[in-house]
């Protein structure tokens, strides 16, 4: 009896709109979603079209074999052949990628896919250092922009984040010193700027720093000293700045209240 009840409350459930079961899916971390595969074929068709993909498995994945599972998981949602142009509003994935030789092959193919997609929510931690595609800065739907561990290789960057209202950045190596700059002059709508351990691997003399306006939307900053010019963001109400003991009494700047 407690066998066909369960049944029949699965038929109910399969009954739902799709729309309304993938709604449903995509509020789950994704490796749960894909246990529903089982259930039938339908189930897997949904999965492929989740508007949401959010994977945290620096843990779990410990090997090739769990590295390669997570990307089939991950190509079924974002490089789906039946919907290539079906929107994913957020892509938030945090795992080891030194299993595999190609991991910024196989991550660069996400961000051209996400792009496409006409993604909103953007976060991806790496437990080592990754090469990141730097097409992501070139987005007209992206709202939030989450980056840690990353090495960003552009020898001209090009930002373009019209609807950008969220940046947090940690520990990534620009190429120039400067690009920095050319991503915060990117962001005209910009209100929560965080950013840390920012590195480049090339100086090269330049006055972009001298020249750049306030961020007028920048509501919260919470940066290095060294990461970004303080006039930039004299117009915050909240503000955090982290300082090197050997640098703090040179990095004390004067505030309107």
């Amino acid at each position: 009896m407690a066998q066909s009840e369960n049944l029949m409350a699965i038929d109910r459930l399969s009954s739902l709109p799709d729309d309304i079961l993938c709604h449903i899916l995509s509020l789950l971390p994704t490796k749960f979603a894909f246990t529903t595969t089982v259930l039938s074929k339908q189930w897997t068709q949904l999965c492929g079209s989740l508007t949401s993909l959010r994977s945290d498995d620096e843990e779990t994945v410990r090997d090739c074999s769990h590295f390669n599972s997570f990307c089939r998981m991950v190509n079924a949602v974002m490089l789906s052949p039946r919907e290539p142009n079906h929107p994913i509003k957020t892509f938030y994935i945090n795992c080891r990628f030194g299993f595999c030789k190609n991991g910024s092959r196989i991550f660069s193919a996400w961000v051209e896919a996400a792009n496409q997609r006409s993604v909103e929510e953007f976060h991806l931690s790496n437990s080592i250092t990754l090469k990141l595609n730097p097409t992501i800065f070139t987005s007209k739907t992206l709202v939030v922009l989450k980056l840690e561990r990353l090495v960003v290789k552009a020898e001209n960057l090009c930002v373009d984040l019209p609807s950008l209202k969220i940046l947090s950045l940690k520990e990534i190596c620009f190429t120039y010193n400067k690009d920095i700059m050319k991503l915060l002059n990117g962001c005209p709508v910009l209100e929560d700027l965080h950013t840390f351990g920012r590195e480049y691997t090339r100086f090269v003399e330049d006055n972009a720093a001298e020249g750049f306006k306030p961020l007028s939307k920048l509501v919260r900053a919470d940066i290095s000293s060294y990461d970004v010019p303080f006039h930039a963001i004299k117009n915050v109400e909240f503000l955090s700045i982290h300082v090197a003991p050997e640098n703090i009494f040179k990095t004390i700047h004067c505030f309107k209240t």
